[in-house]
């Protein structure tokens, strides 16, 4: 089913189920829930590797994380992989990258747009990234 057949299809009633999240997206939501709702950690920046799979392009994934990151002060960057997939690190206060997450998912459901995190990774905040970038 082509870009514009699964546009019409989920105008017309005839969308998809809503898509669940990864186990791996389920554990990213989990840990981001705790740091959040702990005094000590809720805003000390995170950063996280991430690759989805799926539908990621050719449908505006990186502009759409692109403006999601820049609205909710997160800093990192997207790209496209060769084989398919997107690379993204993401930094930020736990809350923000997991009002990203939430965001993320809601862009696309509509569309019946099927990803899915297939890696998240700790990384090192970075002290010296100001902005979200898409890369090519």
């Amino acid at each position: 089913m082509g870009f514009f057949d699964t546009f019409f299809s989920s105008v017309a009633g005839g969308g998809r189920e809503p898509q669940k999240p990864s186990g791996v997206e389920l554990e990213l939501r989990r840990r981001l829930t705790v740091l959040a709702s702990d005094e000590a950690t809720q805003d000390a920046p995170q950063r996280y590797f991430l690759r989805w799979e799926g539908q990621v392009q050719g449908v505006g994934f990186r502009f759409t994380n692109t403006n999601l990151a820049q609205a909710r002060s997160l800093t990192g960057w997207v790209r496209n992989m060769e084989n398919g997939s997107v690379e993204m690190e993401i930094q930020g206060a736990p809350a923000n990258i997991l009002s990203h997450l939430e965001a993320l998912h809601a862009s696309y459901e509509c569309m019946g747009t099927r990803f899915r995190l297939a890696d998240a990774q700790t990384r090192a905040p970075l002290a010296n990234e100001d902005d979200f970038i898409p890369r090519y």
